[in-house]
């Protein structure tokens, strides 16, 4: 009997279950609910897109939509659609990069919104009702970057054993300059199983997410526009990045060899840190410093909101290089000096801490 069980089990396995990851029995069921989902949301969504589109229409021009080429389902080419939130010859002149700002570009305060609340991905509804994506999935990797960036990680290529998805585990909860194997192995889990149940839970939780970004940013922009810091007042149009306030931050000077591998013990307390963008960050101090470069260990405190150890902050640190940018000379205020440093992690790891930690790039840090 159990030889016929193991039987049974194999026959239902090679009858039902696909290598992909899809149950061969609910593929047209979870279909027609993708259809169903997808129209409903192209329905709910039309009252944004048609304040969306005159926007960009303003900002860039024609055209209103990006459509390029992406790897989907068995790394067959499709053709993805978003919003434009980039001049049409950008993609061209940077070889299909990703945009940076280390690249000198700095997008428009209604670009830089739409990328961060997710917003302009609502036209991949359609790829979705076409059939060339899923609600729920690794997001879609377009060949350029794949080819330089992910080709040699490994189990990179499971995530096209499914079909792509509108919203990613990883898109969710960590920011873009997560190391790629990282992401990897986060997507890697949608590629495992397709419950319907908890797709639709990551649905829900994705949709709130965007919805408290949009809040959040929209009432931070209103309050930058109406009052500007006295220390950021001169380059920040230069800039064109966001400061995030930080919690009980500190910097620390380090001087030994060991930096480079990412610690060190010999650690000189110098400043608070007060906030920061992805170029500077801003250091109260009583110390006068000469040098005009340095390395440093910048340290945050993180609060853990929805947690049984809430009570128990954690503190989060990443190694930089820097220079001064600016120094003020503070007069009745606690801290002497106010510098203003143009700073680079020193790893792909540390700038992920800094994404992740400082400035609070991830989707989910809007909702936790």
């Amino acid at each position: 009997m159990g030889k016929g069980i193991k039987l049974r089990h194999l026959i239902w396995l090679k009858i039902f279950k696909r290598k992909s990851g899809y149950l061969r029995g609910r593929l047209w069921g979870d279909r027609a609910m993708e259809i169903i989902l997808s129209t409903l949301l192209i329905v709910f969504t039309i009252p944004v897109v048609l304040i969306i589109i005159p926007i960009i229409l303003a900002i860039h021009g024609r055209p209103v939509f990006y459509a390029g080429n992406r790897y989907g389902w068995n790394k067959r080419l499709f053709i993805m659609y978003k919003f434009r939130t980039l001049p049409r010859e950008f993609e061209a002149e940077n070889h299909g990069t990703l945009v940076s700002y280390l690249q000198g570009y700095r997008l428009p305060w209604f670009s830089r919104f739409l990328r961060d609340t997710r917003l302009d991905e609502i036209p991949q509804l359609y790829n979705v009702l076409k059939g060339d994506m899923d609600l729920i999935g690794p997001r879609p990797v377009r060949p350029a970057v794949y080819e330089k960036a992910c080709r040699k990680i490994r189990d990179y290529d499971k995530r096209f054993e499914v079909k792509p998805g509108l919203v990613g585990y990883s898109q969710l909860f960590t920011p873009h300059s997560a190391p790629k194997r990282i992401r990897s192995a986060i997507d890697n889990r949608a590629t495992k199983y397709k419950k319907g149940m908890s797709e639709f839970l990551i649905l829900v939780l994705a949709a709130f997410a965007a919805s408290s970004a949009c809040v959040q940013l929209l009432f931070r922009h209103a309050l930058s526009i109406s009052f500007k810091g006295r220390f950021f007042r001169n380059y920040n149009e230069k800039r064109g990045l966001d400061r995030k306030k930080i919690t009980k931050g500190t910097v620390a000077f380090a001087h030994d060899e060991a930096f480079e591998r990412g610690f060190s013990e010999e650690k000189i307390l110098c400043g608070i840190l007060y906030d920061m963008n992805e170029e500077y960050f801003r250091m109260d101090s009583n110390e006068k410093i000469d040098t005009t470069q340095t390395q440093f260990v910048i340290t945050a405190t993180i609060k853990k909101r929805f947690s049984i150890l809430k009570s128990m902050p954690v503190k989060k640190s990443a190694y930089c290089h820097g220079e001064i940018f600016r120094c003020y000379e503070n007069l009745n205020k606690d801290h002497k000096y106010s510098y203003i440093f143009r700073y680079r992690p020193v790893t792909d790891l540390n700038q992920y801490f800094v994404d992740q930690y400082f400035l609070k790039k991830g989707m989910m840090l809007y909702v936790f």
